[in-house]
């Protein structure tokens, strides 16, 4: 009996502790959210939420580790970032070093990581039936990696490569420059990439012993949160997640913490001076500020941030557009730690700009002040609110990798409820909490950062060679910014008209496919009704194919300065439809000019007749015509300075497709002027082929209507034009190509492409499958094993309808001419694995192919522009992923080996010798181009020879 009762009273004891503890929270969803969700804890700490979505045919993972370069040691940066390369290259049950990416590339999946300032995150996606074995494979790395000798030596160069990547960046370069002025106590001030000189072994430690030491210090289940997105029921994705992670040790690590102010009591206020390499006039401003994460909820400096950015009537960068000296402005939170938060306001200058920054900054101060007098409204708050939540509400599901990543994030950050709403959740106003971070706003705490190429310097930082200054500010100009002039033209905005009213989905017949709905002489409306996704949006695009937009260097740029004009005059108006998720996209391309119209379609045909007016009538302003052709020019000179890898693909569209080279096109801007632009601009709207699609939420009467509104606002004459299919450089066969171009960056870069023999849907199947085969062991082999780059890659490329495949390697330390020698011994092994591949692994690159390309649609968008390519491609069955299925499935390896030697005859190499020869050796080879390839262009494409 006394064992009864005692049984009886512990039974009790139980259920009242169970009843005691918190209900764990139901995640908030979207009512059209048709996912399920549900949070897991393991018993060894690490915590999860899993995702089941019937309708994905993919699986996404993620695990973030709630550790980052924070807790570098003070010898050793770049270590963290150092250890997320190393986990990749092999684990005691996956030993080899290529396993991983082999698998998920071989299964439809793609997968990366980022190491930021305090936390690193992994992350793929794969074919939903793989997800078993690749969360397997991929727990591992969390389990018993390698950290193989001979890895660790070779991944310090992949580190090193990609610090130097970016030594000509100016973002890199003016992040690392800030650091400078920071508390040189405080982690964030700290090199954080890694390189060779941070990453090598010393006389009193080895690299790899200090991986391991960090990994074992920080590497723990306790600090890790997990998500998991795929089409399985929740139970077995629980079961999955219980079986594959439940081994990760907990080793009950405390987070890094770093307790140091960002900057010392005395640093501030102060002028930071950054010379750039490319040529810009930027000005921001700068304001360490308390810490925010505690009011994530009322989140009171992206309300600051919506009001200062804000670009309608009346808006800070309104007033200085007006008056010649600005051209964008951004303001955002820039640092969020859990101790202190940083606020900037960056604006970009004019030329006129650049000589006012003193008032430029007067007149910031002097907006601030009419913030904190008159901008902290509840109704603007509660607008902000109804927008945020109808956002939410509306919100399309994305892409499964993307929510993985924000949600496996999220777990650190916030309450299980909010895990999906943090970011749209606006809580109660807290009219004191948002002064109390305006005053802190001010001169006496500013950092002003000047950026551009004819700063006044007298330092340089170390790592990227970038000439910098610091100063104290002085007192008269902070006397001057603390009582600042206030202008009658700048004042808080107003309520935004595009705030959609009518949610409801139209009521139309079910279509799998979009129709011809309406048609005049030349032009062409497409129409699909569709409510699948349950929202109440839909798009609008139309594109004028002129014969005029690209028939010229001068053409072309009076096309783009048209559409930039354009744009700049429907700025503000174009700015409120955006925060109303109602956007708008004009722009030229090699065929004329397009403009889509995206979002809920409430008022959209209203804000179609907005822009069509502007459109046909242009505000042909010669101040802002001068500010946009300056911009133009700058835009293109600074293309110069991107990356070598960046520019041989600018190179490679230049000769397959016509484009007008930088040097072309800067030749021809010079002696433009708005006259030319005013007796132009019709020319681009007629003649030309008028094709329109409608899609989504939209009746087709009413689609209709804004077809014909397009029409008659802009071709108002009727000529009927048709356009024809663009052309794309034939490289002959069995006659390589070479084409050399100079630089100043360091490194050198080899682009080698290969062309596929036609323009049929069966060479482009074989060549895409093909690419499917080839990538990982070419990134395997040049990347990991050898070492030329951190920037390497072979992939798919289709050039309009023509199939290609490029191979690219952009490196430190080796010439083009040997990486060269290197991809013909790599496709001439890789042909005799492709002679030899059995079935079964055949299949297997089929379905990764497959997978691919028929992935579900998982926004209105994406169907939209599958549709729009379809369009452009003149296929109005709509079939073009079910005949490449076909194609893609009938292949076997004779097949292949037969499409590998058409696309082996066809070749263009693309190269760049930086610093990797002697100045005498790369003029030689610049001279030793195929002049054919200019010949080629002029005679099947009409480029002049240059």
């Amino acid at each position: 009996m006394f064992q009864l009762q005692r049984a009886l009273f512990m039974t009790s004891l139980l259920l009242l502790a169970l009843l005691s503890l918190p209900a764990r929270a139901e995640i908030i969803t979207s009512p059209l959210d048709t996912r399920e969700f549900k949070p897991v804890t393991l018993d060894n700490g690490l915590r999860a939420v899993v995702v089941s979505d019937p309708r994905s045919d993919k699986a996404a993972v993620s695990l973030n580790v709630d550790v980052g370069s924070n807790a570098n040691p003070d010898d050793r940066p770049g270590l963290a970032h150092f250890l997320e390369h190393m986990l990749f290259l092999g684990t005691e049950k996956y030993p080899e070093a290529d396993s991983y990416q082999q698998f998920i590339s071989s299964h439809g999946g793609s997968h990366n990581a980022f190491t930021a300032y305090e936390n690193t995150n992994y992350f793929f996606d794969v074919d939903a039936q793989a997800l078993p074995e690749a969360l397997d494979r991929f727990s591992q790395f969390f389990i018993a990696p390698l950290f193989t000798p001979a890895y660790v030596d070779r991944e310090r160069h992949a580190v090193h490569s990609e610090y130097q990547a970016k030594l000509r960046d100016d973002g890199r370069r003016l992040h690392e420059v800030a650091k400078q002025v920071m508390n040189p106590e405080h982690h964030y001030s700290r090199f954080m990439v890694g390189s060779l000189d941070t990453l090598s072994n010393g006389d009193d430690s080895q690299i790899r012993d200090e991986l391991i030491n960090f990994y074992e210090r920080y590497y723990s289940a306790n600090l890790m949160t997990l998500a998991v997105v795929g089409p399985q029921p929740v139970e077995e994705l629980e079961a999955l997640v219980r079986e594959r992670f439940s081994s990760v040790e907990n080793r009950d690590a405390e987070p890094y913490v770093d307790t140091a102010v960002l900057y010392p009591d005395d640093q501030l206020p102060a002028q930071l001076n950054i010379q750039t390499l490319r040529e810009t006039r930027s000005l921001s401003l700068s304001f360490p500020v308390d810490a925010t994460r505690g009011h994530w909820q009322q989140k009171p400096l992206y309300y600051i941030a919506s009001l200062i950015g804000y670009e309608g009537e009346g808006s800070l960068l309104a007033f200085l557009k007006d008056k010649g000296l600005a051209r964008a402005l951004g303001a955002y939170p820039t640092l969020d730690l859990p101790g202190q938060a940083m606020f900037r306001i960056d604006i970009e200058l004019t030329e006129a700009g650049w000589q006012e920054i003193d008032a430029i900054t007067a007149w910031t101060f002097g907006f601030i002040k009419n913030l904190r007098e008159q901008g902290v409204d509840p109704e603007l708050y509660e607008e902000e609110r109804k927008l945020a939540e109808i956002q939410f509400r509306f919100a399309q599901p994305g892409q499964a990798t993307h929510l993985a990543m924000r949600l496996s994030q999220a777990l650190n950050r916030y309450d299980e409820a909010y895990l999906l709403k943090a970011d749209y959740h606006l809580g109660e106003f807290d009219a004191n909490l948002i002064q109390h971070y305006l005053n802190q706003l001010t001169p006496d705490n500013l950092l002003l950062t000047l950026a551009g190429q004819d700063v006044a310097t007298d330092q340089i930082e170390p790592r990227y060679e970038t000439p910098y200054s610091v100063a104290a500010i002085e007192p008269e100009r902070l006397y001057f910014w603390q009582y600042p002039p206030l202008e009658s033209a700048l004042h808080i905005r107003s309520s935004n008209p595009f705030i959609p009213e009518q949610l409801e989905l139209v009521d139309a017949e079910p279509q799998d496919r979009p129709i011809a709905a309406w048609s005049k002489p030349g032009a062409v409306l497409w129409y699909l009704s569709d409510t699948e996704f349950k929202r109440p949006k839909a798009d609008f695009y139309f594109t004028l194919l002129s014969p005029t937009a690209n028939q010229s260097a001068r053409h072309s740029l009076l096309a783009e300065l048209y559409t930039r004009m354009v744009n700049d005059q429907l700025n503000a108006t174009l700015y409120d439809a955006g925060l109303a998720s109602l956007s708008v996209d004009l722009y030229t391309h090699l065929r004329g000019i397009s403009l889509k119209l995206s979002g809920f379609s409430d008022k959209q045909p209203a804000l179609l007749n907005t822009v069509l007016e502007s459109l046909n009538n242009p505000a042909l302003d010669e101040a802002r015509f001068q500010r946009i052709k300056t911009q133009l020019r700058e835009q293109i000179e600074n293309s110069f300075q991107e990356r070598p890898s960046n520019r041989a693909f600018a190179h490679l569209y230049q000769h397959l497709l016509g484009v007008w080279s930088p040097e072309q096109k800067l030749a021809a801007l010079e002696s433009l002027t708005l006259d030319d632009l005013a007796n132009t601009y019709q020319e681009f709207l007629q003649p030309a082929e008028l094709r329109l699609f409608a899609h989504g939420n939209l009746e087709r009467e009413t689609a209709i209507n804004m077809a014909t509104q397009v029409r008659e606002t802009l071709q108002p004459t009727t000529l009927g034009w048709q356009a024809e299919q663009p052309h794309v450089l034939r490289l002959p066969a069995d006659e390589p190509m070479i084409d050399s171009f100079a630089t100043d960056h360091s490194d050198a870069s080899a682009l080698l492409y290969l062309q596929g023999s036609s323009d049929s849907l069966r060479t482009r199947a074989a060549v895409a499958l093909l690419s499917e085969i080839a990538s990982t062991p070419f990134y395997s082999q040049l990347r990991t094993e050898k070492q030329f780059g951190y920037i390497v890659f072979a992939q798919f490329l289709p050039v309009r309808e023509r199939p290609g495949m490029v191979m690219v390697v952009q490196s430190p330390n080796t010439d083009p001419f040997t990486l060269a020698g290197e991809y013909s011994r790599f496709l001439e092994d890789f042909r005799a694995q492709i002679a030899t591949m059995d079935e079964e692994t055949l299949n297997r690159f089929k379905q990764s192919l497959l997978a691919r390309i028929n992935e579900r649609d998982t926004s209105l968008s994406d169907r939209t522009g599958r549709f729009w390519r379809e369009l452009d491609r003149g296929n109005f069955d709509f079939d073009t992923r079910e005949r490449l299925s076909q194609h893609t499935l009938a292949f076997d390896a004779e097949d292949l080996v037969q499409q590998l030697d058409l696309l082996l005859s066809r070749q263009l190499l693309i190269r760049n010798f930086g610093n990797t020869v002697e100045a005498e050796v790369k003029q030689q080879a610049l001279s030793d181009d195929d002049s054919r390839l200019e010949l080629l262009k002029q005679d099947q494409l009409g480029i002049p020879t240059s």
